[in-house]
């Protein structure tokens, strides 16, 4: 915390192969109402110029750090860039998105109000990078990350299980402003997996204390054919899940209530994720990813999984019936 009171916000910024997007993309972030204490740019070993972009437009300004690294995937990029960071709390931002410009302002407004917070929690919008084709992406059927509830929760569990409740527990990091000590104190750092928000957002609310959650959108995601999220499914996607389910499990073993309730929920839609992904993609697994998953479904008994094993159609059917009537689901 600096002398005034104004607490200190390190922007992660992981890069790889978005040379058509990272100069607005970061740009959005330097030009933030209130500009943040620093921002990390985590070149990871681009192909495409992406580097030599960073280092000709950001390289001189005297609160942007700049590193190269050879490609080790998006959460060992933010690994590195949180190893470097010096502001009491994080910001993982992604580098073809952008920012609205009051995030950081309005983030210090409300610290000035909850100086114990450990988690901010935001809303987002998508929208269609210009060269996807409509036909690929439709405008109504982009990504949601509408919180439609505010709050101020004492533990970082109540508010999972409030958020959990609502339907808008998005474990997507560029939608968080954390404490720097709630992540390094607890050993809170990203494997190195695909979907690797799904494992280390829930590990995060579960060890905070104060978390504010707020409906207004801070964040815009850019839709394109290229990204992580829109390319072709592989076995490292079904790996991915996989992790997040293992870390999922741990964390319901050791809670109670409510909160044990929802974390259920989460392995069981990642369980989902996996059926979806098999039945969409013509993927043959290895035999250890296959034991890997045998042992996952021999270790969950829910009704549901064994539906969507089956018909991942009727699961959403079954699940939106069983809502409606009061079941956690």
């Amino acid at each position: 915390m600096n002398s005034i009171n104004i607490p200190t916000v390190s922007v992660i910024i992981p890069v790889y192969n978005v040379k058509d997007y990272v100069l607005q993309a970061i740009d959005s972030v330097i030009n933030q109402k209130v500009k943040p204490f620093e921002v990390i740019i985590v070149d990871d070993g681009s192909t495409d110029g992406s580097g030599d972009i960073i280092d000709a437009n950001y390289d001189q300004i005297p609160f942007v750090k700049i590193i190269h690294t050879i490609n080790q995937g998006l959460g060992q990029a933010r690994n590195e860039g949180t190893m470097l960071a010096s502001g009491e709390f994080i910001y993982y931002f992604d580098s073809d998105d952008l920012l609205m410009p009051d995030l950081i302002s309005d983030f210090i407004k409300i610290y000035k109000e909850n100086p114990c917070i450990d988690v901010f929690a935001f809303s987002a919008e998508s929208f269609s990078d210009e060269s996807t084709s409509d036909a690929n992406i439709q405008k109504d059927k982009l990504p949601v990350y509408k919180r439609t509830i505010e709050g101020v929760y004492d533990t970082g569990c109540n508010a999972f299980v409030k958020l959990s409740q609502n339907g808008t527990f998005f474990p997507n990091a560029w939608l968080y402003i954390f404490k720097k000590s709630l992540q390094s104190d607890n050993n809170l750092f990203f494997k190195r997996i695909i979907h690797e928000d799904e494992e280390f957002t829930p590990r995060l609310f579960l060890k905070a204390s104060l978390t504010v959650i707020t409906n207004k959108k801070y964040f815009k995601r850019r839709v394109r054919a290229g990204s992580i999220m829109q390319t072709s499914r592989s076995e490292k996607n079904i790996i991915g899940y996989l992790e997040s389910i293992n870390t999922l499990v741990e964390l319901k073993n050791n809670s109670t209530g409510l909160c044990e309730k929802y974390l259920n929920v989460r392995i069981r839609q990642n369980i989902v994720h996996i059926f979806s992904i098999l039945k969409q993609s013509n993927i043959t697994l290895s035999q250890s990813t296959n034991e890997s998953l045998a042992k996952v479904l021999k270790g969950n008994t829910d009704s549901l999984v064994f539906i969507a094993k089956y018909n991942v159609f009727i699961y959403k059917v079954a699940k939106y019936f069983l809502k409606r009537i009061g079941f956690i689901v």
